[in-house]
């Protein structure tokens, strides 16, 4: 079943390689027992120290579970995503991951996220979301996990389980940096706010509605955590390439120089939030609505030419 191992690479990493494609390619499913230690030493031709090493890691990795005694052995083990989660995390241990990293991740997944649970929103899942936003006194630690909770579920109506795996980690790694930082019950206050305008949206299935609202919730926050622990917070505008419209200019064209028309559907606001537009506004990016319908003219200006 298994190759012995070649002497001229590292002998562990080669067990490890072929024990972990034998288990991902299907030869082996969760409890199978795959050989006894004795059985393993004599396929690969190795030592039981060497043999132990390479078990070790893939312990380590959840991919199987080792056990003692006369029917023990090596086992399949089911990896399920907690397992997945503390993994990765053990693997970015050693990397510098900043509150700027998770927002700017944050921003490119959430905002979708939450425009397809405003499509899929059913009456018991407005019940459960309204139970994660309810202000009743509570530990820190519980009040961080309520309010990751509600991204959480969020992320679970996207029935996309790549997409949960990797919320889920986010989410794990924003809640030690919530948990280590004293945000306050001020902070928390907001998010409750932002929380209930998320919902509002969701309720009456506007997608758009819903996008706006979240990305305003998680700048609010990565800004704020940023300033906390006085790194460089995220900003969106810097996602947009050099000639993109909307992006911000060092230095702003008045408006009767060089004004750039474009036509949007709707609120700028309703689309990139407001935390973006105000930033944006306040980088010389002005917007007018045309009349009285759902066309607005944009230039890149000074602030101050606004009326």
């Amino acid at each position: 079943m298994f190759q012995t191992a070649n002497k001229t690479l590292k002998i562990s990493d080669q067990i490890i390689e072929q024990i972990r494609n034998a288990i991902l390619s299907g030869q082996f499913k969760p409890g199978d027992k795959v050989a006894s230690e004795k059985e393993l030493m004599s396929q690969f031709g190795v030592s039981k120290a060497t043999l132990r090493e390479s078990l070790r890691v893939l312990e380590g990795m959840g991919l199987v579970q080792i056990r003692k005694g006369i029917t023990g052995g090596v086992f399949i083990a089911e990896v399920d995503m907690k397992t997945t989660i503390h993994s990765i995390i053990n693997f970015l241990h050693f990397k510098t991951i900043s509150v700027r990293d998770i927002t700017m991740i944050r921003y490119l997944l959430e905002p979708p996220v939450a425009q397809i649970a405003a499509s899929r929103i059913l009456p018991e899942d407005i019940v459960k979301l309204e139970s994660m936003i309810t202000e009743i006194p509570a530990t820190p630690h519980t009040i961080v996990a309520r309010e990751i909770g509600f991204h959480r579920y969020l992320a679970r109506m996207t029935e996309n389980p790549i997409l949960i795996l990797v919320m889920d980690f986010i989410d794990n790694i924003l809640n030690d940096i919530k948990f280590n930082l004293n945000l306050g019950p001020e902070f928390y206050h907001k998010v409750t706010k932002s929380h209930r305008a998320i919902l509002e949206c969701l309720k009456q299935r506007d997608g758009v509605g819903a996008r706006r609202e979240i990305i305003d919730d998680l700048l609010i926050v990565g800004n704020h955590m940023a300033r906390l622990n006085g790194t460089q917070p995220f900003d969106p505008t810097l996602l947009l390439s050099d000639d993109h419209p909307l992006r911000p200019q060092q230095t702003p064209i008045p408006l009767d120089q060089s004004p750039h028309d474009v036509f949007m559907p709707k609120d700028l606001s309703e689309v990139l939030g407001q935390e973006l537009t105000d930033r944006l506004n306040q980088r010389g990016v002005i917007f007018r609505r045309m009349g009285t319908g759902e066309l607005f003219f944009m230039a890149l200006g000074n602030p101050s030419d606004q009326p």
